[in-house]
């Protein structure tokens, strides 16, 4: 079994003008079962060595982390980056992947009004996620055993019943979108709760600030 965490980086909903933002990524990072623990693990060592007088609550909040928002204002950017450092190269030491689609926004509006006309509006999230749950279905069919994976995102109201239906959807086809890897139905969680989903969101910021 592997656990296929969800994160997106970018999301501005239905705003495509966000020139702040002018790229999202969806990410899913792949953690096979017989690492999970020790990632897990890896990655509480490293938040006790870098911010072992952390607040109740603590999380591992890329957008704050990157500008010394919150609890990481009182750190200097060389310690911070050093413990982002350190978090991606842990996801690459245990072997972990990360599977990722890049959408510019202006772009996809433009393809939106074109193919669908003035008035339609998609959340990019809904586009990007069968794009990157089809590659994560072909890449468990290409281990050993084609072991079979289970998706776990962040609680993000807004778009929890597309990503529920596309699962189903997906689940269902009998076309090349197929997703015959992948049990159960999606979990979503706080990310309060998961370090693991917090290195996936860690991953997603950084595959965003080097697409755009």
């Amino acid at each position: 079994m592997h656990l296929i965490y969800f994160d997106e980086s970018g999301q501005s909903g239905n705003n495509l003008a966000d020139a702040a933002q002018p790229v999202f990524v969806l990410a899913a990072l792949v953690v096979p079962e017989a690492v999970w623990l020790p990632v897990e693990k890896d990655l509480q060592a490293a938040v006790d060595k870098y911010f072992p007088n952390r607040p109740e609550g603590f999380e591992i909040h890329t957008t704050a982390l990157r500008n010394g928002g919150g609890c990481f204002r009182q750190f200097p950017v060389s310690h911070r980056l050093e413990f982002r450092n350190t978090c991606l190269k842990l996801a690459h030491q245990h072997g972990l992947k990360l599977i990722y689609r890049a959408i510019e926004k202006r772009r996809f509006q433009q393809w939106m009004q074109s193919a669908f006309g003035p008035g339609v509006l998609i959340n990019p999230h809904v586009v990007a996620f069968p794009l990157v749950a089809r590659v994560v279905d072909e890449y468990l069919k290409s281990l050993p055993r084609s072991p079979l994976g289970i998706f776990i995102a962040d609680e993000n109201r807004e778009i929890i019943g597309d990503v529920e239906k596309s699962i189903r959807l997906l689940r269902g086809t009998a076309g090349s979108l197929r997703l015959g890897q992948i049990v159960e139905k999606g979990f979503f969680i706080d990310s309060t709760t998961s370090l693991v989903l917090q290195l996936c969101d860690l991953c997603a910021y950084s595959a965003r600030k080097k697409e755009e």
